[in-house]
């Protein structure tokens, strides 16, 4: 059972738990989730230093071993969870995806947002195009922020090999949406693709009626470099 298989984790969750930190992770992340108070670079260690006693979860219990992170109260366990899933992402089947749209849709927030779309559904989605489009548009018709929001920075690890008329879709259709997080994924996700193609992002940026958070966010990189 996967609450055997997390005991020895849980101990470890527990013995670097620091009330203090966590009181600050709280109020940074509006008391959305309680923590453990455990810094990102020593909670990779212990899981690390535990995946590498206990090995992972076979993949047949990765959705309960899932939905068990979503249970516990602390963020931690969801960060832990997102971050195992991401390793299977790299060899699993398209049926993954919907685990993947279950962890946006529950629990939801940037930080855990942030990590799935581009690190499992995007990587999903760049291994079999196939079903790509089905999701992508079910979930820009959904209305929800965060599946919108995972459509726009699904490409984020792409870099060059991002598509272009996909990316350039998808921010148009959500430009005048009024919610920060779209508009700042909007950005966000020109921004890196200008890294590669800058000129292609100045000609979108110009030719299109973006918010100013999203066109600020979008040539960030461009202005540094001085090509415009």
């Amino acid at each position: 059972m996967i609450h055997d298989y997390f005991a020895s984790l849980a101990d470890e969750f527990g013995k670097h738990s620091d009330p203090f930190i966590a009181a600050g992770a709280r109020a940074y992340m509006r008391n959305r989730s309680d923590y453990y108070g455990i810094p990102s670079p020593v909670r990779r260690q212990i899981v690390k230093d535990f995946t590498a006693k206990a090995g992972y979860p076979p993949y047949g219990q990765l959705t309960e071993m899932v939905h068990y992170a979503w249970e516990q109260p602390q963020r931690e366990w969801q960060y832990t969870a997102m971050e195992i899933t991401g390793k299977f992402a790299k060899k699993a089947g398209p049926e993954l995806i919907d685990l993947a749209e279950w962890m946006i849709n529950n629990k939801s927030w940037w930080d855990s947002v942030d990590f799935i779309a581009p690190n499992i559904a995007g990587m999903l989605f760049h291994r079999f195009p196939e079903v790509k489009m089905q999701y992508i548009e079910n979930w820009m018709a959904s209305g929800n922020l965060w599946l919108q929001r995972s459509c726009l920075i699904h490409q984020l690890r792409l870099n060059n090999s991002a598509d272009r008329a996909l990316l350039f879709n998808l921010c148009e259709r959500l430009a005048a949406h009024p919610d920060f997080f779209i508009r700042k994924a909007i950005g966000w996700s020109l921004r890196q693709y200008s890294k590669a193609f800058p000129e292609a992002v100045i000609d979108f940026v110009n030719s299109r009626q973006l918010s100013n958070l999203s066109r600020k966010e979008a040539l960030k990189v461009i202005e540094r470099k001085g090509i415009i």
